[in-house]
């Protein structure tokens, strides 16, 4: 059901793990929950929001020490912890939202492995564990300069960027998938020869759907579009949104009710207050 991925048991806990990354010293670990992976590794605390805590650490694998990052998701109510005996956990969602991404063409950080404690079939911890992308950061990073103080060499890289994104945006619309957060801290962006490269992050909430909603297509959008910084002009913001169009054409002739219905929706957010990167 899982290509690449092998199904283990160990005492409450059940993990998939990804082949190539097999360990027994890891999967101890992570069967002995948070605290046994804290004494076996020496974990790094994240920034994250209140119901994950997110750790970093290094592991060695093929001869070589590899960035891992390991997120616990907390309950975030009691109505949380009892939706969750009749469906699957945030981890497992976002390790099957991970594939179901793969399989369309996009990419996200390795999965290493993913994993839930339960005790009498009702689920406790649960967690996802990915690779680190070497020289990969959070878009907004790359776009976080005053254009004016750019090199030409430098804002021609930018645009390239924000045209790229809108056409991988796009094509994921056009794919029928909705992201569940699509702020500019859940991408990380990577340049190489072959040019600019995306990772989703926080894919709990992604779904698939023969036809996008009209409602999660401008969400989507919109949380893109809430990014506010002194290097985005509208004619960024523009340029990103034709990209975006020449993916999906079923909305391009009516681009201007779209463009502002964004406007507006985007106007009603900020209003309130919840900027967001």
């Amino acid at each position: 059901m899982h290509s690449g991925f092998d199904k283990i048991r160990r005492s409450n806990c059940t993990m998939y793990i990804n082949r190539a990354f097999r360990s027994d010293s890891l999967e101890q670990a992570l069967s002995g929950g948070e605290k046994e992976l804290q004494r076996q590794f020496q974990l790094t605390r994240l920034g994250s929001s209140k119901f994950v805590r997110l750790y970093k650490f290094t592991l060695r694998f093929d001869g070589a020490d590899r960035l891992v990052y390991f997120k616990q998701y907390l309950n975030r109510s009691a109505w949380d912890f009892i939706k969750h005996i009749f469906r699957a956990s945030r981890a497992r969602r976002a390790f099957e939202a991970a594939l179901v991404l793969a399989e369309r063409g996009f990419q996200t950080p390795i999965i290493i492995a993913t994993g839930e404690f339960r005790y009498a079939f009702i689920g406790a911890e649960n967690f996802l564990v990915t690779l680190g992308i070497e020289h990969a950061k959070p878009i907004y990073q790359f776009i976080a300069s005053k254009q004016a103080e750019l090199a030409k060499e430098q804002l021609r890289r930018e645009r390239d960027l924000i045209r790229t994104f809108g056409r991988t945006v796009g094509k994921m619309h056009a794919a029928g998938i909705f992201h569940g957060d699509l702020r500019l801290g859940n991408v990380l962006a990577k340049q190489d020869n072959n040019g600019w490269r995306f990772f989703f992050l926080d894919n709990e909430r992604t779904r698939e759907f023969r036809r996008l909603p009209a409602r999660l297509r401008l969400k989507n959008l919109v949380q893109v579009n809430m990014f506010r910084s002194d290097a985005i002009f509208n004619t960024d913001r523009m340029r990103f949104f034709k990209a975006y169009l020449e993916e999906n054409s079923e909305i391009a002739d009516n681009w201007k009710s779209w463009e502002a219905k964004l406007s507006l929706r985007t106007s009603l957010r900020l209003s309130r207050g919840k900027v967001v990167s």
